[in-house]
């Protein structure tokens, strides 16, 4: 039977029904495991597979899960379908990178369903685990340098046997844990889960027959597919380049590099990394699972936002990395920050030239983004909690970053992450009640959103302090001056996360004195965290204060309305002296605008802009330009009457033949950091390059660049020729 031979209600009914199954999986894991990576963070996932892996339907919350568990599936037939085999009742759990997870942390318990002796399909659910062993509470440590030191890795094992839970297994899982007691719990959801899973898709069959309910559901890949394509055809053939970048590396002496040269041609994408890194000597690395995990949290939300999420749409992809790449590592590779590494930038690419892609179309302009906040990163808490025992814990407010602009709105606020569906942010009161902490202000934080045109989303910043408990917090001495979450069109790149410890504080005077106290007034010894010890004990006189990644920003910062940065300073999303000295506006703290000085300041600044040198000139053609079609934001395609196509500006200034990289065409500038963004810290081998039209001084790109890479060439597009190779990219 095949999707044709069951009438369109029942089709939808099955859908409908299927869907409901995932959800019921998420409720189980909800109610059971209890742990606040699930409650109060949607780090987990679900979903119903094909009997040969394929994704048919998935939960909508971690998406770097969605690819996942469909390759741990296959992994489990591969290994396991002869010794020790698949039968009904059995489960197994998995966790290794190099079998399907992003990182240890990620564990999945996997289940085959039958219909008598036949098997058709598979259930999965999976979650970050508070602890798995190795080197550092958590499981994850930026300083490991093998996948050994990182805790337990287990490949596909039978833990669940005909219906019976395998207690040798199940002890070997928790004795590696330092949280073994939450661990049960959340295994017993993972497994709960799977039961909710095989009991809807039993009941589903029991009605509509086990043949009419798989039809539908390679009918519905089927129908993913074949939308994907349609989607695909519909835009433009290009190659578009896009680069992520870690923070520096000292044992290299490098910035790594995530770099992807996206193929788009007819209904097929081709992501080759082929370009980046070697992989690193810490754990920063991802494996073949963590890039395509990368992948597809980055393209579902981009171009298949009213696609059924299923695995017709990864049937028109191909990935293209060679092994020992940072975003292909091999073993003994250390992997377990690969979430908030590698894989991060995976997707920060993926959306960035998908975004880039959209923007060359009239049709699809309007889903193309800027970049969402950047690497996120987070403190990890642990010690003993207020009920006096031993905990490992996050605030969880890391998941409160800032979405990147569109050319049509600014971020959203503390959106969340972008490879999270269903985001949410803790609880301030349960987490004090829980954790022997105490906040003293979380809220947006100023100046973070990306500016542009249209401004990027701020995130969230928070200040706590410690109790007489004093909880350790790990998680300090990393730096974060390599900026990665990428402005578009002329737009400036996103906050990155930032933090300062004092230690010794005078906080509890002023809390005694009845209030509570800004940040500024806390006196004692004041240190950025990326100077300090990797962990710290966070006492009663010891106050933290973070704020996470922000959005970047969409087009020129002084082609934004003069009322929105009025509006902006009014509500404190844009200090003073950020509106003075990147949008161009004079206004005091309460929102006066000054219009003459502000219309002189903006005119002195693209005069400024205009005299920038241009390493080449072009010579327009003779006679009137057509427009062809859309190149970005501000630029245009324009065909001469000989055919040939040229970059123009909005302003009608023709930059450089579209055969070419027009950014060696446009005003160059490399920026003071503090013309990005106040406060914006830049390591030594990094520079910020400011591309400008030298007819009109508008920006058209603001690019994070190495100091002695070549001018960045990100999109060309199929009827200008293929893209060349950048001298020096080692392939």
């Amino acid at each position: 039977m095949n999707a044709a031979d069951v009438d369109p209600v029942t089709f939808e009914v099955i859908r409908h029904r299927l869907r409901g199954i995932t959800e019921e999986q998420a409720a189980r894991i909800r109610t059971i495991s209890g742990s606040k990576h699930v409650t109060e963070m949607s780090d987990y996932n679900v979903g119903l597979y094909l009997a040969d892996g394929s994704v048919a339907t998935m939960g909508r919350t971690i998406l770097f899960h969605s690819s996942c568990m469909a390759a741990m599936v296959r992994h489990v037939i591969d290994d396991c379908a002869e010794n020790p085999g698949i039968r009904p009742g059995d489960m197994f759990v998995v966790n290794n990178p190099w079998k399907g997870a992003v990182h240890g942390p990620d564990m999945a318990v996997v289940a085959p369903i039958f219909a008598g002796d036949r098997l058709v399909a598979w259930s999965g659910a999976m979650m970050h685990m508070a602890d798995i062993g190795g080197l550092r509470e958590g499981g994850m440590g930026l300083d490991a340098t093998e996948c050994y030191q990182e805790g337990l890795m287990m490949p596909p094992t039978k833990v669940v046997e005909r219906g019976a839970v395998r207690r040798d297994i199940w002890n070997l899982i928790l004795t590696h844990s330092r949280a073994a007691s939450a661990m049960s719990l959340d295994l017993k959801g993972l497994i709960a889960a799977n039961h909710a899973a095989a009991d809807g898709f039993a009941k589903l069959t029991d009605r509509y027959g086990v043949d009419a309910t798989l039809a539908v559901m390679a009918g519905l890949i089927r129908s993913s597919e074949e939308r994907m394509r349609r989607r695909l055809r519909e835009l433009p053939d290009a190659t578009v380049r896009a680069v992520g970048y870690l923070e520096y590396d000292p044992r290299s002496g490098t910035v790594p590099e995530i770099v992807l040269e996206l193929t788009k041609q007819g209904d097929r994408l081709t992501f080759d990394y082929s370009g980046s890194s070697p992989q690193a000597a810490n754990s920063t690395n991802c494996t073949w699972a963590g890039l395509n995990a990368g992948i597809a949290a980055g393209m579902m939300p981009t171009i298949a936002y009213d696609i059924p999420w299923n695995e017709g749409l990864f049937r028109p992809v191909e990935v293209v990395c060679a092994e020992g790449r940072i975003c292909n590592a091999t073993m003994p590779a250390a992997v377990s920050s690969s979430i908030n590494g590698a894989t991060w930038e995976v997707e920060l690419t993926t959306v960035a030239a998908l975004s880039r892609l959209a923007a060359c179309s009239d049709q699809y302009w309007r889903e193309a983004q800027a970049s969402a906040g950047g690497r996120p990163g987070s403190f990890l808490l642990y010690g003993t909690n207020n009920d006096g025992e031993a905990f490992t814990g996050r605030t969880y407010d890391m998941l409160a970053t800032g979405a990147g602009a569109y050319g049509w709105h600014d971020g959203v606020y503390a959106q969340g992450h972008h490879n999270i569906e269903r985001a949410q942010i803790s609880n301030v009161e349960n987490l004090e009640l829980d954790m022997p902490i105490l906040y003293l202000w979380r809220g947006l934080s100023e100046d973070g959103g990306g500016a542009g045109r249209h401004r990027g989303g701020l995130s969230v910043g928070s200040v706590y302090k410690g109790t007489e408990r004093a909880p350790t917090v790990s998680g300090l001495g990393q730096s974060w001056d390599v900026p990665d979450s990428a402005g578009i069109f002329g737009g400036h790149p996103g906050a990155e996360k930032r933090g300062y410890f004092i230690r010794s504080s005078n906080v509890e005077q002023l809390l005694a004195g009845g209030r509570v106290p800004e940040f500024a007034e806390i006196e004692g010894e004041r240190l950025l965290t990326r100077d300090m010890p990797r962990s710290e004990p966070l006492g009663p006189d010891a106050v933290l204060f973070c704020t996470m990644p922000s959005g970047a920003g969409w087009g020129d910062p002084l082609d934004r309305d003069v009322a929105a940065v009025r509006e902006d300073v009014a509500a404190r999303v844009v200090s003073v002296a950020a509106a003075w000295t990147i949008y161009g506006v004079v206004v005091d703290e309460d929102g006066r605008l000054d219009e003459a000085a502000t219309e002189a300041r903006r005119s002195a600044l693209r005069g400024e802009r205009r005299a920038w040198p241009a390493g080449r000139r072009a010579e327009p053609p003779a006679g009137a330009l057509d427009r062809a079609g859309p190149f970005g934001d501000r630029l245009e395609l324009a065909r001469d009457a000989a055919g040939r196509l040229w970059v123009r500006c909005a302003c009608s200034h023709v930059l450089a033949p579209a055969d070419v990289n027009w950014r060696e065409y446009a005003g160059r500038d490399v920026a003071d950091p503090e013309e990005i963004r106040l406060g914006l810290r830049l390591n030594d081998v990094m520079e910020i390059r400011r591309y400008a039209c030298p007819g009109c001084g508008r920006l058209h790109a603001v690019d994070v660049c190495k100091k002695d890479a070549p001018d960045p060439y990100d999109i060309r597009l199929a009827d200008a020729g293929p893209l060349p190779v950048e001298a020096g990219v080692d392939r």
